[in-house]
């Protein structure tokens, strides 16, 4: 494809509704296959990676002020896909992670009978919100995030959790 001139770039800006939607249609053609390969390399998920281009050309749609040259934008598409890919990809990962550890089976040893313990004396949000934390490293921001609560509400269950298995453990403080 030919190259994006300058004029094409100044028309994103343009207070005519025609000239904004044929510089970015010209943009979006040139750029979409690079943009979702790059997304697609990281995330390998077709659906995820066509998202990512969506969000991409919205971001530069956003920001279409502040480009001054083909290569500039190139490279604000470019680091923006990538960034939101790896982003997207974390995200994920995350989610498929706290999902598997959500029940964690059959320990061996000391942890099988404390966790068969707490299960019995701990609710079952303040023993979810236990195993995650402690168990699996999970923080409070990614346990509420993934369950669509606030920090605070996994924060109060987990300390009321820690509370009852200190008062059944003799260490009331």
């Amino acid at each position: 494809m030919e190259k994006i001139s300058y004029s094409q770039l100044k028309g994103l800006c343009s207070t005519s509704k025609e000239k904004v939607d044929a510089s970015f249609s010209i943009i979006f053609q040139k750029y979409k296959n690079l943009v979702y390969f790059v997304s697609f390399d990281i995330l390998k998920n077709e659906e995820e990676a066509k998202d990512i281009v969506n969000d991409t050309f919205l971001k530069m749609y956003e920001k279409r002020s502040t480009f001054m040259s083909e290569n500039s934008l190139k490279y604000f598409l470019l680091v923006t896909a990538k960034n939101l890919s790896i982003n997207r990809y974390n995200v994920l990962k995350k989610n498929v992670d706290i999902e598997e550890a959500e029940d964690p089976g059959k320990e061996d040893g000391l942890v099988d009978l404390y966790l068969d313990k707490f299960k019995d004396l701990l609710d079952e949000e303040e023993y979810e919100y236990l195993v995650l934390h402690i168990i699996y490293g999970f923080n409070f921001r990614e346990i509420a995030k993934s369950k669509g609560i606030t920090t605070s509400s996994v924060s109060s269950k987990y300390r009321r959790g820690l509370l009852k298995l200190r008062g059944f453990y003799g260490r009331d403080e």
